[in-house]
């Protein structure tokens, strides 16, 4: 019975953590995988990948957020770069899959700095299953008693500006944003602004650093600044943390304070194992009342050899 009650008031939590806070499926590990925020990202490797994410926030509170995301990209001509991004979020009764295509140009700007464009277009599949929710009224018509679905067309675009060493990069998802209206199950959408960047520099020569940002940005809730700091140890094995933490850019004035808080701490470990295959794991530890809930995220990564390239660039940086 407990659970059950803990499942419906996140679900009625719901309408908040999407109106208020940032919508998107939150992934740690994402400085190895930049497809998960931009679809310019797309090709950028020039070898064509296959990257798996299992991610679940405060692991142990019933309804708590899970995330699974499969994406595979690369590169079908010098300049052309194609991906797919496949997600399957759940939080309380309601979950959603996703599935985006992403098609990048890359241009040379100089003899090693290059420009990637993306644009990404899917649709999100909508569910909330009513049977999961307790209501206090049996016969409230809000809450429907068996599984409501909805589909929802959507696009995102970015670009993406590298180096062998350095990146930068800026996007925004759900470019529709509420512009086309749907039913009640799903929250109105607003678009969200990704802006990152790093750069890879040598320690020692057998340590590399990897200092890098993301602010996420919605201007309906407090900006998400991301600060990540990554040691690479004999060519093969990172090391490092993340602090996530609120900045107040803008007015927020009307948000409840136990939405302003979103500090936590990541630590993450990424181990290339061969040249084709790497393995990485992330801890979350929350720094706000649900400390006692912890997170954790495991990726797993395989890089397809090109035939006219006898060895591949190895580790990939970013």
């Amino acid at each position: 019975m407990k659970t059950r009650i803990i499942i419906f008031l996140i679900t009625l939590m719901l309408p908040v953590f999407t109106s208020l806070a940032q919508q998107n499926a939150q992934f740690n590990q994402y400085i190895f995988n930049e497809l998960l925020i931009n679809p310019a990202y797309a090709g950028t490797k020039e070898v064509w990948n296959i990257n798996g994410v299992f991610s679940s926030q405060w692991t142990g509170m019933p309804g708590a957020p899970t995330t699974a995301s499969l994406s595979a990209e690369g590169s079908v001509t010098p300049h052309i770069g194609l991906g797919f991004h496949f997600v399957n979020d759940a939080i309380g009764a309601q979950s959603n899959q996703s599935l985006f295509g992403s098609y990048a140009y890359r241009v040379n700007l100089t003899e090693k700095l290059r420009l990637s464009l993306g644009l990404a277009i899917g649709a999100s599949y909508f569910t909330l299953d009513g049977s999961r929710l307790t209501p206090g009224d049996a016969d409230d018509p809000a809450i429907p008693l068996t599984k409501e679905s909805t589909l929802k067309f959507d696009s995102k675009a970015g670009m993406f500006l590298y180096t062998d060493r350095f990146y930068a990069g800026f996007s925004i998802s759900d470019l529709l944003g509420d512009a086309i209206k749907y039913n009640d199950l799903v929250a109105n959408q607003v678009q969200h602004y990704y802006l990152t960047a790093g750069y890879v520099f040598d320690l020692g020569k057998k340590v590399k650093a990897k200092p890098s940002f993301l602010v996420k940005e919605d201007f309906r809730s407090p900006t998400t600044l991301d600060i990540n700091a990554m040691f690479l140890f004999w060519e093969r094995f990172w090391l490092g943390a993340s602090v996530r933490t609120n900045v107040k850019l803008w007015n927020t004035q009307a948000l409840d304070n136990s939405l302003r808080n979103r500090n936590a701490m990541v630590f993450m470990t990424d181990w290339n194992i061969t040249d084709k295959f790497r393995l990485g794991y992330a801890y979350t530890m929350t720094l706000t009342e649900l400390r006692d809930y912890s997170g954790h995220e495991i990726h797993i990564a395989y890089y397809f050899p090109r035939k006219d390239t006898p060895k591949m660039k190895t580790p990939r940086y970013f």
